[in-house]
């Protein structure tokens, strides 16, 4: 149980810090250079750490859902965000867009749920209305649905090895991305680019996924998910020891009121329903 709390807060700790390191990453190179370099070595990483790869054609589908599409649109909220925390909440969002999807599938929405829902959105007029809804917002909330849209399909997927499976999707993913490429390339050679490029690749998608898997098996994903949606809060931390970054007011207030909703969501839609 130790071992779990200890492996979370890894998760907490590498996902949060990886939003400012990703902003400095983009002075040096375009989003989507900076999402193949995440791709190819931490595709690497998890092969080797889960000794091999799951493949197949619904596994391809969830690698452009979960990881392609969706850590470009990752990178380019960062990169057009004026505060990279900002974009990391609103893509945090993403189990309240499972909840509402949910309730299209006919799913039943419970009323803590709704609450839940209400105030998260709420956080969010609040938070982007304070620096008057960049394109950043826009594309971090499109992230949330892309994201959601994903975890609704990856229930057609969740017998299978899950290290080896994020190892094909990371693999899969920097195929996917070199197409786009030279659509918007730009690369300025420099150590410190290049350093914290791969850093990001090697916290955020190998060892924030290697953290996650852990915490998951020695807590349980209920309470693993319910503690994850404070890499926000990390994302805020570091964003001020790095970047210095200082969130305004309604920045705080807004964020606050949209984790807790998402908070108060997931806990009616796991525990409650159970009863």
């Amino acid at each position: 149980m130790i071992r779990g709390y200890l492996t979370i807060l890894g998760v907490i700790i590498v996902w949060g810090i990886s939003f400012p390191l990703s902003k400095i990453a983009l002075y040096f190179m375009s989003p989507f250079v900076l999402t193949f370099i995440r791709f190819i070595i931490g595709g690497l990483i998890l092969t080797a750490y889960g000794k091999g790869i799951i493949y197949g054609k619904k596994e391809a589908i969830n690698a452009i859902l979960n990881m392609g599409i969706f850590v470009i649109l990752l990178n380019l909220a960062i990169n057009y965000s004026t505060n990279p925390a900002l974009a990391s909440v609103l893509i945090y969002m993403q189990p309240i867009f499972v909840a509402l999807f949910s309730r299209l599938r006919g799913e039943e929405i419970l009323f803590p749920q709704l609450i839940g829902i209400i105030v998260s959105f709420t956080g969010i007029f609040i938070s982007v209305d304070s620096v008057n809804f960049s394109l950043g917002s826009l594309i971090a909330i499109v992230a949330a649905i892309l994201w959601a849209v994903g975890t609704l399909y990856y229930s057609n997927l969740k017998n299978r090895d899950i290290v080896k499976l994020n190892a094909f999707m990371s693999l899969f993913s920097s195929l996917f991305v070199i197409p786009i490429l030279p659509f918007d390339f730009y690369f300025k050679p420099s150590a410190l680019g290049i350093g914290v490029g791969i850093l990001v690749a090697i916290i955020a998608q190998a060892l924030g996924f290697i953290f996650w898997f852990s915490s998951v098996k020695d807590l349980g994903a209920t309470t693993a998910s319910s503690i994850v949606i404070l890499v926000p809060v990390s994302a805020y931390l570091f964003s001020f020891i790095i970047l210095d970054q200082i969130p305004n007011i309604f920045q705080i207030f807004g964020s606050s009121l949209a984790l807790i909703g998402v908070f108060i969501s997931q806990y009616s839609r796991v525990y409650l329903s159970r009863k």
